[in-house]
């Protein structure tokens, strides 16, 4: 009789947890509601070819390119015309050797070099963008993100230390945190560490932070208080994926069945936003989807959006009024274009 009762509640386990990974969209943030774009703006008429990252201020958007060299970083009005442009590639002042990341923190704009370990703050000067180093140095990191009083949230790209740490203006560390998603069978701990990398939007009270994984179909919501990491919640529509090959040590890398997940993220005053798609992650490399998810600061799910076009970027006003997108025509040219859409 024990046995059959251990039987029945596995299977009733087993059948629940099929059930909730197994769940759509839809069942958690209701249908889709179709948008439109209202306006679009050539971005190649500002040389911009490969735009890499994007987040809107209250009154600006700023975008990373890797097309241009000597100007990686452009900054355009909320409306999508050209205001100012800068940050090159290099080892003179006010330039970087590579950007890392793009954050808008408190009314700044803050770019990361891990190659040079530099955090820098962009200024800008007329029409010209210049990268100026804060004191703090800390290289190959996958992202480190400014905070208040000097501290800065770091992201340690193979665990040493943590997941997530807290750091003081000398780099001395604060908190910490160890927090992985659940990783593939038979895989070592620091190939997994190696595989969790990704992208992180911070939220605009400074305070909570949303961050997606490359191989993940998940998204991670934390909480900031003081110098305190806390993980709040997890999204997930499907587990961690990726393949292992040898590099003199074994490395993650694409399988078969790896899907594109949840890719760029976007925050508003409220709440997060997340690009996603299901498709396999070999047949859409530049992992572009049409599906952008809203959740709660806690990571609950309120809203989906299908837009009218595949895009590669997204951004959101602070006010939730406007959602930005990065995306091509769709024709021939396949020009690069920035689509506004009213929420």
């Amino acid at each position: 009789m024990r046995s059959f009762l251990f039987i029945l509640i596995c299977f009733l386990l087993c059948s629940c947890a099929r059930r909730e990974i197994g769940r759509s969209l839809s069942e958690d943030f209701g249908a889709k509601q179709e948008i439109y774009a209202h306006d679009s703006v050539n971005l190649e008429t500002y040389g911009i070819l490969r735009p890499l990252e994007m987040v809107a201020g209250d009154d600006s958007l700023w975008i990373v390119d890797d097309s241009d060299v000597e100007s990686m970083l452009l900054l355009l009005t909320a409306q999508g015309k050209f205001v100012a442009k800068g940050v090159g590639l290099g080892n003179g002042p006010g330039e970087v050797l590579e950007v890392t990341s793009l954050h808008r923190i408190g009314g700044c704009t803050y770019v990361y070099d891990a190659r040079s370990g530099q955090v820098c703050q962009v200024q800008r000067r007329d029409s010209v963008l210049l990268a100026a180093p804060l004191p703090l140095r800390l290289r190959l990191y996958d992202d480190v993100v400014p905070l208040s009083q000097g501290k800065a949230l770091v992201l340690p790209l193979m665990g040493a230390g943590g997941s997530y740490m807290v750091v003081d203006e000398v780099g001395a560390a604060l908190d910490s945190l160890t927090y992985y998603p659940e990783k593939p069978d038979g895989v070592s701990d620091l190939t997994h560490a190696l595989a969790c990398v990704g992208t992180l939007t911070m939220g605009h009270d400074g305070m909570h932070f949303a961050r997606a994984l490359v191989y993940d179909g998940g998204v991670d919501f934390f909480s900031l208080a003081d110098a305190s990491i806390t993980h709040i919640s997890r999204y997930e529509q499907f587990g961690m994926d990726y393949g292992v090959v040898d590099a003199g040590h074994p490395v993650p890398t694409l399988s078969p069945t790896t899907r594109v997940g949840f890719s760029s993220l976007a925050s508003s005053r409220g709440r997060f936003y997340a690009l996603f798609s299901d498709e396999l992650a070999a047949d859409n490399p530049m992992r572009t989807a049409y599906i952008v998810c809203a959740f709660s600061q806690a990571g609950k799910p309120l809203r989906q959006f299908q837009l009218d076009r595949n895009v590669s970027l997204i951004s959101v006003s602070a006010d939730d009024s406007v959602l930005y997108a990065v995306g091509d025509t769709g024709k021939e040219d396949e020009s690069i274009s920035l689509y506004l859409y009213s929420l």
